[in-house]
């Protein structure tokens, strides 16, 4: 491989690598942006989440006392998993996305006391986790299902009609606008990239297949440098 011969062929049509090098970074920004009546935006979204928390508990904080009472713990965590389904119900969905989901999506888990552990390890806490692509609507969409969830228990608790001293609650623990959201999911750099080298690649063919169909820079030999080191007295230059 005659990297130098390549360089001076390269060289030679330059003029075509600039216009590839140029088609390459424009093809790589069209397929990573778009740009219309609206301004530049992004062809790809991110996705963030944002978490929220809430307790299964009941009235009278009985976490809080010294002398134990009051519902089991197991039983609050056994509805800890119970109502964590609950946030897939239709109604619940329904009063999350009144006009459709547009990308959003919920999840709702009970919260671990070691994170890793196995279910048995679990709280009676539920942390709903609401993913969106913004930040904001992230937090916004958490604390949405939260409240719909919360709405949906206390309905079911109303038509059953459970005295109020004797029904679970769900007690926000952590709010999702109280805390910064994470970004989940960044916007994929993968076609952009493979977009870039291709170009450039398509480039580097082109001015090759020039080369060959009008060659004027030729490959020198081994025996080609020991003649014009006889006749010239010294080597090319490396």
């Amino acid at each position: 491989m005659d990297i130098e011969l390549y360089g001076r062929v390269l060289w030679r049509h330059k003029l075509v690598m600039a216009i590839g090098l140029l088609l390459a970074v424009t093809l790589a920004v069209l397929s990573y942006v778009r740009i219309g009546a609206n301004g530049i935006t992004y062809r790809d979204g991110q996705k963030w989440v944002s978490y929220q928390a809430l307790a299964v508990t009941q009235p009278g904080f009985m976490e809080g006392r010294l002398v134990p009472g009051g519902a089991d713990p197991s039983r609050l965590t056994s509805l800890a998993f119970v109502y964590s389904k609950y946030l897939n119900a239709d109604p619940v969905r329904h009063a999350i996305w009144p006009h459709g989901a547009h990308a959003e999506t919920v999840d709702a888990a009970p919260v671990l006391a070691i994170s890793g552990s196995s279910s048995s390890g679990a709280l009676p806490i539920i942390s709903i986790a609401g993913f969106s692509p913004s930040g904001a609507s992230s937090q916004q969409l958490a604390a949405r299902a939260s409240d719909a969830l919360v709405r949906y228990i206390t309905r079911r608790q109303d038509d059953a009609g459970i005295p109020r001293a004797q029904r679970v609650e769900l007690q926000p623990v952590n709010r999702a606008i109280d805390n910064a959201p994470i970004l989940w999911q960044a916007r994929s750099k993968a076609l952009p990239i493979v977009v870039l080298l291709t170009a450039l690649i398509a480039a580097i063919g082109l001015a090759f297949i020039l080369e060959n169909l009008n060659p004027k820079i030729a490959a020198v030999t081994d025996a080609d440098e020991g003649s014009l080191r006889r006749v010239v007295g010294h080597p090319r230059a490396s």
